[in-house]
């Protein structure tokens, strides 16, 4: 067998070497280091398969190669075994493996395997390359957020703090991508927070739902402050145009107690509250207040799974009620999103966030409120009437999200947070 050394710079030009020379099933038999480079020990597939063949007068046909090198060795124990008949031995004891395997496992393809644990088997295969995938891709995601760091380290500290503030990871991650390079830390600040005053789509103070006027119901789930915005918003009505100019309806026929709520706060205003429970109660209603400037429907509390939600938004719908979300700036960012994906099926006419004052975090509202494209009227921040009602100012909001912050309990470390990183760029959550 002729054996070849091949020496190159580099592995890459010894490999191109030794296959435009010894073709494409060329045999490596040892690499090594050199002064020159790398130095490629090879031979051909045919000289070896030369050497490897078995000559005609040789022993029993039930001897196998590795029997016949080991009795050649035998036959002449002073010759020591060149190194190309040390490879061939080792070839061909390897092949002799797979040719005496070959019977047994032709056998065991012959069997017939029940379907449940072909199935079972299969499922057990798949599941585990969708595992060695995701850790991959979760690895090249860790490398790419690491070369990301490296390149701008800022990107790190302000996902951090958006993340810290309530925003959620994809959120997060969306706003850093864009991050420039060299800024100090608070010129990065001050570019997260125009960026975010930019996103927060506000209605102007001049032209709220008093201003602009119309039939509006105030719609959400149970407990976030319907009534009480309810009476905010039509304080103001009267204040400014008059107790005329001012209608009040309730659907609220469920809750005990709730249309006295809502017809005390009316007699205070010097205006009568009526109740609509049917689409036909409301269009005669709205009928009789065709000359009001303002008409607010004060709705039932439903939870965002209910199925009267659909029915309610139905009946507003048809009757041309615009409708107007109420947030709980307390509630959870996912319940957040999940109300407002049930509840604007067929477009909304702006948000309302309540209850900022009992929250510790309000970037996630407003996280729930950029995503979905909410248009903010107004922001609760309490229970008295008329007082605890603001027009919504997108500086007063970003300042504040980006100044609140959790507690130590529930914040991640260094490490967390990597690894938290890494999962969002792969899942997107």
């Amino acid at each position: 067998m002729k054996l070849k050394k091949f020496t190159a710079p580099t592995t890459r030009e010894a490999l191109q070497k030794l296959r435009a020379e010894l073709g494409e099933d060329a045999i490596i038999l040892s690499t090594k280091q050199t002064a020159a480079g790398t130095e490629v020990l090879a031979a051909s597939s045919q000289d070896l398969d030369m050497v490897t063949e078995k000559p005609a007068a040789a022993a029993p046909v039930s001897w196998t190669k590795a029997d016949r090198a080991q009795q050649l060795a035998i036959q002449e124990p002073d010759r020591q075994p060149t190194q190309a008949e040390r490879v061939a031995q080792q070839v061909a004891a390897q092949r002799d493996v797979l040719i005496n395997r070959a019977p047994v496992v032709e056998q065991a393809t012959q069997q017939v395997i029940p379907a449940n644990d072909m199935v079972n088997e299969q499922t057990a295969v798949l599941d585990e390359i969708k595992q060695m995938r995701q850790l991959l891709k979760d690895q090249m995601a860790m490398m790419t957020w690491r070369d990301a760091l490296e390149k701008n380290p800022q990107r790190g500290e302000l996902w951090n703090l958006l993340t810290q503030s309530g925003f959620s990871p994809l959120f997060a991650r969306t706003v850093v991508e864009k991050l420039p390079s060299d800024l100090s830390e608070t010129q990065m600040q001050d570019w997260a927070m125009n960026v975010l005053k930019k996103n927060l789509n506000v209605v102007p103070a001049n032209k709220d739902l008093v201003e602009t006027g119309g039939t509006f119901a105030l719609v959400g789930p149970t407990g976030v402050g319907k009534t009480t915005t309810t009476a905010k918003m039509a304080a103001r009505c009267v204040v400014k145009y008059g107790a005329d100019s001012l209608g009040l309806i309730t659907t609220d026929s469920y809750r005990i107690g709730a249309q006295d709520q809502l017809r005390i706060y009316g007699k205070i205003l010097g205006v009568q509250v009526y109740t609509a429970q049917t689409h036909a109660d409301l269009q005669q209603l709205r009928n009789s207040m065709q000359r009001k400037r303002l008409i607010l429907i004060d709705t039932v509390g439903m939870g965002q799974r209910d199925s009267r939600v659909a029915e309610q938004t139905k009946i507003l719908t048809d009757s041309h009620v615009k409708r107007v979300l109420l947030l709980n700036a307390t509630s959870q960012p996912e319940t957040l999103d999940d109300v407002v994906r049930h509840y604007k099926s067929t477009g909304l006419s702006g948000a309302i966030l309540s209850k900022l004052d009992e929250a510790i975090k309000i970037g996630g509202v407003l996280d729930v409120v950029m995503r979905h494209k909410l248009t903010l009227q107004y922001i609760a921040t309490g229970q008295r009437v008329p007082e605890d009602l603001f027009p919504a100012d997108p500086r007063v909001l970003v300042h504040r999200a980006m100044r609140s912050r959790s507690s130590q309990a529930f914040q991640a470390s260094s490490e967390e947070l990597k690894w938290k990183m890494a999962q969002v760029s792969t899942t997107g959550i």
